[in-house]
């Protein structure tokens, strides 16, 4: 079970990673066979199934969006603890609201994510 502190720790140092747009920093959070899930995919990657699989993978699509997006600032609004799971309510890039779901496997690596982007229509 992840602690209040741990888990703050965590997403202090996921958001700074991804903000430093730094590839390696950014993929030492995920585990070598996770599986990504965002709409985010299927928009810059022209893939519908809008997922990727395999920290290959994962990286080719952090790369695009490091590429594609000059600035990365997260601004965290809340954080949800689940068993084996967190989820990171923040204002993305666009200032678009999103929510990250991140699964762990034993080893504390994220296994899965799936991210979920507040409806800009």
């Amino acid at each position: 079970m992840l602690t209040m502190e741990k888990t703050a720790d965590y997403v202090k140092r996921w958001v700074a990673a991804f903000e430093s747009k730094d590839l390696d920093r950014v993929l030492a959070f995920y585990a070598n066979d996770v599986i990504f899930h965002s709409p985010l995919i299927a928009r810059l990657s022209h893939d519908p199934s809008g997922t990727v699989q395999g920290k290959a993978a994962l990286r080719a699509y952090v790369k695009k969006g490091f590429e594609v997006f000059d600035h990365i600032k997260f601004t965290v609004l809340d954080v949800l603890r689940g068993v084996d799971s967190i989820a990171i309510h923040y204002k993305g890039i666009t200032s678009t609201h999103v929510v990250e779901v991140l699964f762990f496997d034993k080893d504390g690596m994220v296994r899965e994510s799936y991210v979920h982007y507040a409806s800009t229509d």
